[in-house]
C-alpha cells in the first residue's frame, strides 16, 4: 500500500503484560531511532492491567483512558472527553497474546514475528513492519469528529486503502465478502441500505446466517476484517458505557463495578459491544449472541450496557478484496511464509507449490548448504549443511556441525536466566503440528512419550493435580543447556524409543523448564540483538531457496 503523509497523533500498541509491553516498546524504539514511523507523534505501549487478560474491548478502552490523561495532563486544561478526542486521530493495534501457538515467537509476541523480505531495511522485517503502515495508510474520518483506528494484529490483511471512506458518523467497521462457511469463523454483517448494519452475528453457523439475511443472492456474507474506525462521539459513549468517568481529581477512571467486571470477565470488542450494535438489534439478541460466543458477563449485566450501546451508529465499508495471512502457528510460519513470497515476487516467478526453504534472516557460510523443502528457519548461522525431511522448523541455531531433521520436526535456542538466575540457554525439540495447548507432543500423547522416557507425570507438572490444566504449555520437558551448541545433546527426542540410557538419564537429572516459564525467563535483549546482528552481517542470499 502506498504511504500518504497523514499524520497520527497516537499509535498504540496493546500487550499482555509489562513484560510483553517492555519487549514491544524496544522494538519500537528501534523503529523510531531508524525514521520508520515519521507520521506519528507519540508512541505508547500499554499492557493490560495487573496482569489479567481484560480482552480486546477492555484494553481499548483502557488505551483511551491513557491517551485522554497524558492530554488533559499536557494541555493543562480540563476539557471534555468529546472535545479531547475531536482534535486526535488514533491508531490502536491489538497486539497482546501469549502465542502457546507459536513458542518460539514468545519473546517478541505475534505481532513482530519476523517475515520474509527482500528488502534494505535497516532492521528484521517483521509483522508490523509489514501490517501497520496499511493501518497507517489508511484516510481520516470526517473532519472535526476525530478517529479511534482499532485493529487486530495477528494476520497480515492485504487490501487496497484507496477503496475504503470513514465519512459516517458513528463506527465504521471494514468488512469484505465471503462464503458462509468462511463467515462462520468470524463477525459477520448484515447489511442494510447505504451500508448502515442491521445486525451483527458472532461466529454465526450458517443457518443462522440464512435466517438473519445475512447471505447476499450471489451466496456471499460480509465477514468483520477486525478494522473499524470510531469518532469522538462514538468513542465516548463505549467510555461512558463501561463507567468510565472523570474522577474529582480531574483524571479519569473506571468505576470500581466496572472495574471488577472487567478485570474477572474481560470485554471482548466483538462479543460484549459489536453484538449489541445494528439498527435491527434487540436485547435478547445481543444477551444471546454475547452469551453464545462465550461472554462471562450475565445476562442482567449485558442488559444494563445495551440502551447505551445501541445508540452507536454502525456501518460497514466493503473492501474489494481481501488477502488474510496468517501467522500464528508453529504450521503457519510455513504455508503463510510461502504464500507471501508467492505473493511479493508473483506467481509466475514462484509458483505453488513449489519445494522451497524459507531462510529468514539467517547466516549462510559457503559451501553450507541448506536441503529440504516447505521449512522455515529465521535467526539462524549455518556453518555446515542443513538436511530437512520436510515440514521443518529451526530458531535461533548456530549450526557448525552437518544436521538432519525428520519430517515436522521442529528445534530452537533461545537465550535466557535459569530459576537461579544463571544464563542458560533453552531447548525446544517438538512438532509442527503442537499447539501447546494440549496434551499432544511430537504426534502423540505427551503421557504416552513420558512413559517412554521414564519420566513421572507429576516431576513434568509439579504442583498440577488437575489432569485437565496439564498441557504441553506447563510442562517442564525442554532442557537448558551451557552453551548454545548443547542442542545436539536433545535431537533423540525426536524419537525416544532408540535414545540411549545414557541419554535418557541426562533427561531425567537435566534442569527442565516448561514453555511457560521459558516465555517469562527469555532475555528479550539477547534474542533482539541475535537478530539485528545477523540482519547486519548477513551474506547476500534470497529469502527462499
Amino acid at each position: 500500500m502506498n504511504m500518504p503523509s497523514i499524520a497520527w497523533d497516537y499509535l498504540v500498541l496493546t500487550a499482555s503484560n509489562a513484560a510483553q509491553a517492555s519487549a514491544y516498546e524496544f522494538q519500537l524504539e528501534l523503529r523510531r531511532q531508524s525514521g520508520l514511523l515519521p507520521q506519528v507523534r507519540e508512541i505508547l505501549v500499554v499492557p493490560d492491567l495487573d496482569g489479567l487478560r481484560i480482552g480486546s474491548g477492555g484494553s481499548t478502552l483502557l488505551c483511551l483512558v491513557r491517551i485522554l490523561e497524558i492530554e488533559r495532563r499536557s494541555s493543562g486544561r480540563r476539557d471534555e472527553v468529546a472535545a479531547i478526542l475531536r482534535r486526535l486521530r488514533i491508531l490502536i493495534v491489538h497486539a497482546g497474546g501469549d502465542s502457546r501457538r507459536l513458542p518460539a515467537y514468545a519473546p517478541c509476541g505475534k505481532i513482530f514475528v519476523p517475515l520474509p523480505a527482500d528488502s534494505g531495511a535497516p532492521l528484521p522485517v517483521t509483522l508490523f513492519d509489514r501490517l501497520v503502515p496499511g493501518f497507517l495508510a489508511l484516510p481520516p474520518g470526517a473532519a472535526g469528529r476525530g478517529q479511534v483506528l482499532v485493529a487486530a494484529g495477528d494476520a497480515l490483511i492485504r487490501f487496497d486503502s484507496t477503496q475504503v471512506r470513514f465519512s459516517a458518523p458513528g463506527i465504521v467497521a471494514l468488512g469484505c465478502y465471503a462464503t458462509p462457511e468462511e463467515a462462520a469463523r468470524h463477525g459477520v454483517f448484515c447489511i442494510g441500505e447505504g451500508g448502515a448494519v442491521s445486525v451483527y452475528l458472532q461466529k454465526p453457523p450458517v443457518a443462522e446466517q440464512q435466517r438473519m439475511g445475512a447471505i447476499d443472492p450471489a451466496g456471499q456474507s460480509a465477514l468483520d476484517v477486525a478494522v473499524m474506525s470510531l469518532d469522538a462521539s462514538a468513542a465516548e459513549a463505549l467510555l461512558g458505557a463501561f463507567g468510565v468517568a472523570e474522577t474529582p481529581g480531574g483524571e479519569f477512571d473506571f468505576s470500581p463495578e466496572a472495574l471488577d467486571r472487567m478485570l474477572t470477565h474481560g470485554i471482548d470488542l466483538y462479543r460484549e459491544i459489536c453484538c449489541a450494535l445494528g439498527s435491527a438489534a434487540t436485547l435478547d439478541h445481543y444477551v444471546r449472541s454475547a452469551r453464545s460466543s462465550g461472554s462471562r458477563w450475565t445476562g442482567e449485566a449485558l442488559g444494563r450496557l445495551f440502551p447505551a450501546l445501541h445508540r452507536v451508529p454502525l456501518h460497514v465499508e466493503i473492501v474489494p478484496s481481501c488477502r488474510f495471512l496468517h501467522f500464528g502457528s508453529t504450521r503457519q510460519l510455513i504455508e503463510s511464509g510461502l504464500a507471501l513470497v508467492a505473493e511479493d515476487r508473483g506467481a509466475a516467478f514462484f509458483p505453488q507449490p513449489s519445494p522451497t526453504v524459507l531462510a529468514v534472516n539467517c547466516r549462510v557460510a559457503p559451501p553450507a548448504r541448506i536441503n529440504g523443502r516447505d521449512s522455515w528457519l529465521e535467526a539462524c548461522r549455518i556453518e555446515a549443511d542443513v538436511e530437512l525431511a520436510g515440514e521443518n522448523v529451526l530458531v535461533g541455531l548456530d549450526v557448525d556441525a552437518p544436521l538432519a531433521l525428520p519430517r515436522g520436526a521442529c528445534l530452537e535456542v533461545l537465550a535466557g536466566r535459569s530459576r537461579a538466575g544463571k544464563d542458560v540457554w533453552f531447548v525446544r525439540c517438538y512438532g509442527i503440528r503442537d499447539s501447546f495447548k494440549d496434551g499432544l507432543f511430537l504426534g502423540c500423547a505427551l503421557l504416552d512419550w513420558l512413559c517412554t522416557v521414564g519420566v513421572d507425570a507429576d516431576e513434568v507438572w509439579p504442583g498440577v493435580s488437575d489432569a485437565t490444566e496439564r498441557a504441553l504449555w506447563n510442562a517442564r520437558i525442554f532442557p537448558a543447556e551451557l552453551s548454545p551448541a548443547g542442542f545436539g545433546r536433545w535431537l533423540w527426542m525426536f524419537a525416544p524409543e532408540a535414545a540411549s540410557a545414557q541419554e535418557l538419564l541426562a533427561f531425567r537429572t537435566a534442569d527442565r523448564y516448561s514453555a511457560a516459564e521459558i516465555a517469562l525467563l527469555a532475555n528479550q535483549e539477547a534474542f533482539h540483538s541475535r537478530r539485528v546482528d545477523i540482519w547486519r552481517s548477513r551474506l547476500p542470499m534470497p529469502c527462499a531457496t
